[in-house]
């Protein structure tokens, strides 16, 4: 059974591509069909931070083919780039160059979409925007785009959201806030916590702080943790590439591969588990 899951995080850049990125590599590098689908309606990273010069953006462009009914796996693979993640490949649809494209990714576009990918692809794994505010329905037509409809759409259909939170003060903050409104918004999604860039020696207290403020004012046991290697996160900035491939050995990396095992062809997302009540380092 093929797998949606939603990587999102709030304002902030809490570091949502970064993760989605290498999640998806690491997918593929078990062995499954990936796709990545950047479908952040205010502007897409993941073909910057790969190194893809695209302009067409694909995720626009097949977007446009399914509200005609003409997407098919043949025009999602021509619209698509294959990534290398070291000894696999995972398929890439880029999100829009310009913001005001953002019409272009209406709700019933992104259905169908979803309705495609989920029949050719192991795992879809998807890059979000931040915003989760519907008050553009009240100021607007009915009928008009709504520019976090993309964003909606693909949360309200995800298997599993990975939550991304930035291990200091603001970013938690930031986090506890529309963590808040993402559960009013999806109240039965299954979700991962995931606490990125978490340093080590002297920032180590504050990262500990920011797991147990998660854990005091948000409910959040389980908290899956980063490390931020400014080293490995440097070759993958430098040439282009996941950490899968540019920096393998790196304890990040091994991170990744950990928190990829939650959903492995094997286990699926049942082996998500929600309501524990302890932290969960993902060690090297």
């Amino acid at each position: 059974m093929s797998r949606l899951i939603a990587v999102w995080g709030p304002t902030g850049a809490p570091g949502r591509t970064t993760v989605a990125i290498n999640l998806a590599a690491e997918l593929a590098e078990q062995g499954q069909r990936v796709l990545l689908i950047d479908a952040d309606s205010y502007g897409g990273a993941i073909a910057p931070m790969l190194g893809l010069v695209d302009e067409a953006a694909g995720f626009a462009a097949v977007c446009r083919l399914a509200e005609s009914d003409q997407l098919t796996i043949a025009e999602i693979e021509r619209l698509s780039h294959r990534v290398n993640t070291g000894v696999h490949t995972m398929s890439v649809l880029s999100g829009i160059v310009r913001p005001d494209r953002w019409p272009e990714l209406s709700a019933e576009r992104v259905r169908k979409v979803i309705g495609v990918v989920r029949e050719n692809f192991d795992a879809i794994v998807v890059d979000v925007g931040f915003n989760l505010e519907t008050d553009e329905e009240i100021t607007s037509d009915l009928f008009a785009p709504r520019r976090n409809a993309s964003t909606l759409t693909m949360l309200k259909h995800a298997d599993c959201i990975v939550e991304v939170a930035s291990a200091d003060a603001l970013g938690i903050a930031r986090f506890i806030r529309a963590h808040d409104v993402l559960v009013e918004e999806f109240p039965e999604s299954l979700r991962v916590i995931v606490l990125n860039k978490v340093r080590s020696g002297l920032d180590a207290r504050g990262s500990a702080q920011a797991a147990s403020t998660l854990s005091r004012f948000a409910g959040l046991h389980e908290v899956h943790e980063l490390v931020a290697d400014d080293k490995a996160m440097t070759s993958t900035y430098a040439t282009g590439r996941a950490l899968s491939s540019a920096a393998k050995n790196s304890k990040l990396r091994k991170q990744f591969q950990k928190l990829a095992g939650l959903f492995s062809q094997e286990t699926g997302v049942t082996a998500v588990k929600q309501g524990r009540f302890h932290r969960k380092r993902l060690s090297a």
